[in-house]
């Protein structure tokens, strides 16, 4: 059933890390790129898995 509205999924999920990449390595020069930065986008990407596995399960 979720089958045709994954990629849909997908695509949502990717938006922020493209946007937090380009922001990213746009500030590669300055170091005020704090950690927690890092930290946020780590969680995000293992909340985002997690969805995405339940959602391939059903």
């Amino acid at each position: 059933m979720w089958g045709r509205y994954l990629w849909k999924l997908r695509l949502l999920l990717f938006i922020p890390y493209l946007l937090f990449g380009i922001w990213a390595f746009s500030t590669i020069g300055n170091d005020d790129f704090p950690l927690y930065f890092w930290l946020a986008l780590a969680v995000y990407v293992l909340i985002c898995s997690i969805i995405l596995h339940k959602m391939e399960k059903k």
